[in-house]
């Protein structure tokens, strides 16, 4: 059964900003829809303070769940580290897509500003995803990263306040985007009035022209570590943390910190799934594989041999010739020139290997016409 949860969208009233600039980049092929990753306002009690309460006394929201500080303002510095967590519909609605994103930032907590980067994902009904990595400042569009990132990715963002650094001035931030598995790091600098009100580590169902998108299920994403103004945080769920509750009633838990820094978020529908901090997971080894031919250029009906060989693969299959085995060899008669090619399947999926033996298409004869 649905949890009945109260949603609405804030929509934000945003602060005049006096000057800013988008420096133009590489990007990569953008999403077909423009995605938007908008401030979240918490409900206020009489006081001004914010509202909290449910079993754990956090934020309840319908888009961000997470943690959030404002007690050290003005926040200069922001970082985090989080791996890319693979994605499947959850299949709360109809609609064909869902998304999930995770980012850190600075401001956007109460008010209308928000410097922001990270990934997200996309999935399917048929579960195909799509990741992306991006920075946004917000009220601009989503800027898209020219980097490829994937499930299981381990990623480390940075954002870091350089010059003008007080809430009334333009600031010069440096934005960096490290992908420790896949080896690339990405850096850019921009002009932003940040309000330097908070610093966030969120997971988010980002917003469409339309509003929200569905929640996509991504079992538990986990931050670690997170800081804020070059240090640690020290979160607590009490004070900082965020739950949140999207209106399909696809839910975001962020478990307990482990030493003030660490902490995973848990997906789940209808219901707040229980969730305590994890760890990143060893992505499975790559499966390669290579095949080479010997001879590779050959006469009519002439024997070739194929030699193959696999890391990390449970099983291999040949086209074109009869091969088996995560290594071998097999002799092949090729009358034409002719691709041969063997796939190896493993844990972390299938590689493929081509080689080509190459046939000579001159013809013998005997005779004086012969030349």
């Amino acid at each position: 059964m649905k949890i009945n949860f109260a949603h609405s969208l804030w929509v934000a009233s945003v602060i005049a900003i006096a000057t800013m600039s988008i420096p133009a980049m590489a990007q990569i092929a953008a999403p077909p829809e423009q995605l938007m990753h908008p401030p979240m306002e918490p409900q206020r009690n009489a006081d001004g303070s914010i509202k909290r309460g449910g079993l754990r006394n956090v934020v309840q929201n319908g888009y961000w769940s997470g943690y959030a500080v404002t007690a050290a303002a003005p926040y200069t510095s922001a970082s985090g580290t989080f791996q890319v967590p693979n994605v499947s519909y959850g299949g709360a609605t109809s609609q064909g897509t869902e998304y999930s994103s995770q980012w850190v930032g600075i401001g956007g907590y109460g008010d209308g500003t928000l410097i922001q980067l990270g990934s997200y994902q996309t999935v399917s009904t048929s579960n195909a995803a799509s990741f992306y990595v991006w920075y946004e400042l917000y009220p601009a569009p989503t800027v898209y990263v020219s980097h490829p990132v994937k499930a299981g990715d381990i990623i480390t963002t940075s954002l870091e306040c350089t010059a003008a650094c007080t809430p009334g001035q333009v600031q010069t931030w440096q934005l960096t985007m490290t992908d420790e598995t896949a080896g690339w790091t990405w850096t850019q600098s921009v002009q932003y009035q940040s309000s330097m009100a908070s610093a966030e580590w969120i997971i988010e169902a980002p917003f469409t022209s339309s509003g929200e998108t569905p929640l996509a299920d991504f079992a538990q994403t986990t931050f670690d570590p997170v800081s804020a103004n070059g240090a640690d945080p020290n979160l607590t769920l009490a004070a900082n943390g965020i739950q949140m509750a999207d209106p399909w009633g696809e839910t975001s838990n962020p478990s307990d910190t482990v030493n003030g820094n660490v902490f995973s978020t848990c997906w789940g529908l209808g219901t707040y799934t229980p969730c305590t901090a994890g760890s990143f997971t060893t992505p499975p080894p790559v499966t390669t594989v290579s095949l080479s031919a010997y001879p590779t250029n050959v006469s009519s009906g002439q024997a070739s041999t194929l030699s193959w060989s696999s890391t990390n693969a449970s099983s291999c299959a040949g086209r074109g010739f009869t091969g088996s085995g995560t290594s071998g060899s097999a002799v092949v008669y090729p009358t034409v020139t002719t691709s041969y090619a063997i796939t190896c399947s493993g844990t972390a999926g299938s590689a493929t290997a081509l080689t080509t033996v190459n046939v000579s298409s001159t013809t013998a004869c005997k005779g004086k016409k012969c030349r």
